[in-house]
């Protein structure tokens, strides 16, 4: 390649640079053309009748049906498929059934286009064809059959894992597209701060968590993969904008009333709405939001301030719509859906007494609040069809006529409208051609395969075991002899209109598992006929009935291998009798319950705890175990001591019921962290996604010249170090290592120092959420100044800068607490010279050698999942192992040198005295050459203490006698000093 085509390339790539911003502009200006046509093509009606979403009766679109009027004189923008509603049938061939509804739906809206008369409302646009599939099966994922079984949101959490999000995102795109589905009602964004088992307002497994940075995490990954396995033509509208995870009771009794300043709103609830409403990525960003039926005491400083439901307060609404933090998502088309406004909750705040309905108003109220979609569902007082659909046909009739008579409201349709287009345009390509926006039947055949493998994987890294703290402490898994007794929670649901009701958890779903991984057929590891399988209200029956007599002794003795679980296994009466439960735990080596959320279920689901605090001390000590497929903190402290283990699954799904019983037969270690805090464990949330304090924060750096120019690279500045834990708070470790110059960046006086850590962990091991606080502390040690700057991270990284605006020794420090404080670089700067860097490494912190102490037991702290942290055991520190160096003993070196060098002087000094008296000498004479022994002598030592390299002659010798001999030294020349002195002196006088 020559030059000139070098130089070429380089004008190319220029030019391409600078006109790519005009380029996006005029997209973007294309694109709002657009659309401003669109609008201005369509009647009145067309556009009044994109703002509504509608529910309907019946999974086929037939001529005289509801829906088709709806759709075609009426010209609803939207429909919401519910099974509950009929729309979907999940039994048979449900993909298939759903592909049939949709394209009916969208050939009904196309012909509804094609009649031209002085009425038709205009071009065609396709429909939203939206469901809801959260995960977990019914009633929250509205496909199951023939689909793949979606984890819930709260086992994705626990697996900590944005991975596992992503594809269970990509899974949900591909076959919502595939089905003619091209809107998603989800994921939800609530932070479960606060737990509350109790409430019915608790959101269970229907949340990613608790923590709101890891929230908007699993948010924008989940988000990102619905775009991309639907190739963009899903929109994805998370819920419940601003959050409901404080609310304390359910939509359907009343509207919640939450305490909340704004401050307090932005940093938890609002945070994972800003995380995906400021995603970098295009594809993390939602196509809308769902605003719900909430509302807030305090939000505006005062304390008895209330709001109205958020869905319907057009101030509030506008107040977080406008906030930095959203106002940009909002202004590049962010579409906002009501949450259903036919909810009871909603119905009981306009109408108390619940006798009348005013659709009317609370469409009215919900649109003028700044809802562009208004989802009209459960729209009437009753249940009946015709009513419902009565005030649909009133609600669209009133916005109709207030369009035609309101400038003001036909200035705000049409901006909901656009932004309703545009959201659709996006789906395809810009463009409506029926045969492109109808799903292929064929497709779903060949391209919709249920991804299990994927399910079964998430299963397993999101299996946690809450106690005890370490799978170690764990019972051996059963063996062929012992006796297996399992209740499950096997309570009911319709999977759709008319289907049967099946139970979430089969009562022989946990038999068959074991059966089939570990029985005869299998690892052989336990006996099928020494496993029983009862339902939670066989369980109640039996903590109901009266006591009875226990059962005699059999004289009969029958080995663990001949006993039989079915009727036959002791004949005692003419008739076989089917095991009891009574029977069965007297004789159980473990009890196993498959528990469901026992708040959310009938009056059986309770029975484990009515189980744990009246039976469980009188059994022969059989190992108890919980199972739990949904959350992770129904138990309390006292309930959960009496477990031999406690394993959360967080979602009663095939997979999960498969991957909890692997991990009680030890075949992996479960891995997952709960996402919520649980009280009975004492595990804090909060606390676990602080920094971890066993960490060495590592820092590199970089420098920027005064004249902008940035020399060097990032370069570590700190080894990473494992530090033991000690139970204690450790100094600031002392760094150690060699002054090396630095060839990568000149440093002088008037440079900025531009700093940055390493990824910060936390307890989980994984990074901190954003806004952690970490604290540079800069100190001059030999001006004793300090000076601190505090930083925020963002992906576990904190940033600083500093001008270095003085010459000499800097110490820079870090901290994030609790991780100690820890010197990260040394520098010395000097006037005219090359600088010159320590990159220190932390040295242990030298114990101190106290008398032996007995071995202390160590007391397990419950952290679930993980392996238990122990107090440290205090061990004798004057023991030396073979390849250890004698523990040093400067201490009593330094007394034996003070005891030494007092004798010599004293004895020097003496010796003066005496000579100097012998010869007729003054007592004054003699005292003076004596004192001058002793100074000598006392100085010499003190030489000798600062460097004992002063005298190589004693320096190999012991300690002691080195600095005796140092002292005997000084002490002699003071003498012969002090002895010429006197002469002199003497014979100057004479």
């Amino acid at each position: 390649m020559n030059d000139l085509t070098r130089r070429l390339i380089v004008l190319l790539l220029i030019v391409a640079l600078g006109l790519s911003p005009l380029a996006t502009l005029g997209l973007h200006a294309q694109e709002q053309d657009d659309v401003a046509r669109l609008v201005e093509s369509m009647s009145s009606s067309a556009k009044v009748g994109q703002l509504f979403m509608v529910t309907f009766p019946g999974s086929e679109v037939t001529e005289d049906a509801a829906i088709a009027e709806l759709v075609r004189d009426y010209h609803v923008g939207g429909v919401v498929l519910k099974p509950e509603n009929g729309n979907i049938v999940n039994s048979g061939n449900t993909p298939e059934q759903v592909v049939t509804l949709a394209t009916q739906l969208q050939e009904t809206a196309w012909q509804a286009t094609q009649t031209l008369t002085a009425t038709a409302p205009g071009p065609f646009v396709p429909l939203f064809v939206a469901t809801r599939q959260e995960g977990n099966g019914i009633p929250y994922s509205s496909i199951i059959s023939g689909t793949t079984p979606l984890p819930s949101q709260m086992a994705l959490g626990a697996t900590w894992d944005v991975s596992h999000t992503i594809s269970v995102g990509q899974i949900v795109g591909q076959e919502l597209q595939l089905m003619g589905i091209n809107m998603l009602l989800g994921p939800s964004l609530d932070v479960l701060e606060s737990p509350r088992p109790a409430s019915s307002g608790d959101l269970g497994v229907r949340t990613f968590g608790g923590e709101p940075f890891w929230v908007g995490q699993m948010g924008k990954a989940y988000i990102r993969g619905v775009h991309q396995g639907a190739e963009g033509r899903v929109a994805v509208v998370p819920k419940h904008f601003p959050g409901l995870g404080a609310s304390d009771r359910s939509l359907d009794e009343e509207i919640s009333t939450v305490q909340r300043t704004l401050e307090k709103l932005k940093q938890v609830d609002l945070a994972p709405f800003f995380a995906v409403a400021q995603a970098q990525d295009p594809l993390a960003r939602p196509d809308g939001l769902i605003v719900s039926h909430i509302r807030f005491q305090g939000l505006g400083g005062g304390r008895f301030i209330t709001t109205l439901p958020v869905s319907v307060d057009s101030n509030i609404l506008q107040q977080f719509l406008t906030l930095p933090e959203m106002s940009s998502w909002r202004e590049a088309g962010g579409v906002t859906l009501s949450d259903a406004l036919g909810l009871r909750a909603l119905r009981r705040f306009y109408a108390p007494g619940e006798q009348a309905f005013n659709g009317r108003r609370i469409a009215q109220d919900a649109f003028l609040a700044g809802n562009d979609l208004l989802f009209l569902s459960q729209f009437g007082v009753s249940d009946d069809w015709d009513d419902q659909v009565a005030n649909v046909k009133s609600t669209i009739t009133f916005f109709r006529e207030k369009y035609e008579s309101e400038p003001s409201f036909q200035k705000q349709v049409d901006e909901a409208v656009a932004r309703i287009l545009r959201l659709k345009l996006s789906l395809y390509g810009g463009t409506f051609d029926l045969e492109d926006v109808k799903p292929e039947l064929s497709a779903v055949g060949e391209r919709m395969q249920p991804d299990i493998e994927a399910v079964s994987g998430i299963a397993r890294d999101a299996v946690t075991l809450l106690s005890p703290p370490s799978p170690d402490l764990v019972p051996a898994p059963p063996t062929k002899e012992e006796r297996i007794v399992i209740f499950t929670d096997a309570r009911e649901r319709r999977a759709c209109l008319t289907c049967e009701s099946r139970p979430y958890v089969d009562p022989f779903a946990l038999e068959q598992t074991i059966v089939q991984f570990y029985g005869p057929d299998a690892t052989g590891q336990v006996d099928p006929r020494l496993i029983s399988s009862f339902t939670f209200a066989q369980l109640e029956s039996y903590l109901s009935a009266p006591p009875s007599l226990p059962p005699s002794p059999s004289p009969t003795s029958i080995s663990p291998g001949d006993e039989q679980v079915t009727p036959t296994a002791v004949e005692q009466t003419a008739t076989p009798t089917p095991p009891t439960v009574a029977d069965e735990l007297q004789r159980a080596d473990w009890v196993i319950f498959a528990m469901l959320n026992p708040n959310d279920g009938p009056s059986q689901s309770d029975v484990v705890k009515r189980f744990l605090a009246e039976r469980a001390d009188a059994l022969q000590d059989p190992h108890v175990i919980v199972m739990a497929y949904d959350v992770p903190y129904c138990l309390d402290a006292t309930e959960i001591s009496k477990l031999s283990a406690y394993y959360v699954a967080y979602s009663h799904l095939t997979s999960f019921v498969k991957a909890s019983v692997r991990a009680l037969f030890g075949e992996f270690a479960p891995q997952g962290k709960p996402p919520v805090s649980v009280g009975g464990i004492n595990y804090d949330l909060r606390t676990q996604t602080s920094p971890d304090p066993e960490q060495t924060i590592p820092v590199t750096y970089s420098v920027i010249k005064p004249t902008g120019e940035e020399e060097g690279t990032p370069t570590p500045s700190q080894e990473q170090a494992t530090v033991e834990p000690t139970g204690e708070a450790q100094p600031t470790a002392e760094p150690t290592g060699e002054v090396q110059p630095t060839p990568e960046a000149r440093l002088e006086k008037g440079d900025q120092l531009r700093l940055r850590t390493g990824a910060i962990v936390d307890h989980n091991g994984q990074i901190v959420p954003d806004g952690t606080p970490v604290r540079f502390v800069f100190n001059y040690p030999q001006e004793g100044l300090e000076q601190s700057m505090v930083a925020t991270t963002r992906g576990g990284v904190a940033e600083a800068a500093l001008t270095l605006d003085r010459t000499g020794r800097l110490d820079v420090s870090v901290q994030a607490d609790p991780v100690p404080r820890q010197v990260a670089l040394q520098i010395t700067i000097q006037e005219g010279g090359a600088a010159t860097i320590v990159t220190p490494t932390p040295s242990p912190t030298p114990l101190p050698t106290p008398t032996p102490t007995p071995t202390a037991t160590p007391t397990p702290t419950p952290i679930a999942g993980g392996t238990p942290t122990a107090s440290p055991t205090a061990a004798p520190t004057d023991v030396v192992g073979p390849d250890q160096p004698e523990p040093p003993v400067e201490q009593d070196t330094h007394v034996w040198d003070l005891l030494i060098v007092l004798a010599e002087v004293i004895i020097v000094g003496g010796s003066g005295y005496y000579a100097m008296r012998l010869g007729d000498k003054t007592v004054t004479r003699a005292l003076r050459v004596s004192l001058w022994c002793i100074v000598g002598g006392l100085a010499i030592y003190v030489v000798y203490a600062v460097s004992r390299s002063f005298l190589g002659l004693f320096v190999a010798q012991e300690a002691a006698w080195g600095a005796g001999g140092a002292a005997l030294i000084g002490s002699s020349i003071a003498l012969l000093f002090a002895w010429l002195t006197d002469r002199r002196k003497w014979a100057r006088r004479a």
